[in-house]
């Protein structure tokens, strides 16, 4: 009964550890694609001419580097 409880106990510890990796590695999936956002933002900026379009490449460009910001520190709260 007592070798029972201890397996199950040690399945279910290594399952909260493999959600904690998921969770990391989805957290970096994320932050790598907010990057990638960031930089199209910024490129579509640079390469906007018309006064809406430049409204617009503004406002999606402050998003997307917020949202980067936002996913670092999430990350970075993580470690310590």
């Amino acid at each position: 009964m007592f070798g029972w409880l201890a397996n199950q106990t040690r399945n279910l510890a290594k399952v909260f550890q493999s959600e904690e990796r998921n969770e990391l590695n989805d957290d970096h999936l994320a932050l790598a694609e907010a990057h990638r956002e960031w930089l199209a933002a910024r490129e579509f900026f640079e390469q906007a001419t018309d006064p809406d379009l430049v409204e617009y490449a503004i406002l999606s460009l402050k998003a997307a580097e917020k949202r980067y910001v936002y996913l670092w520190k999430k990350i970075r709260a993580g470690k310590d």
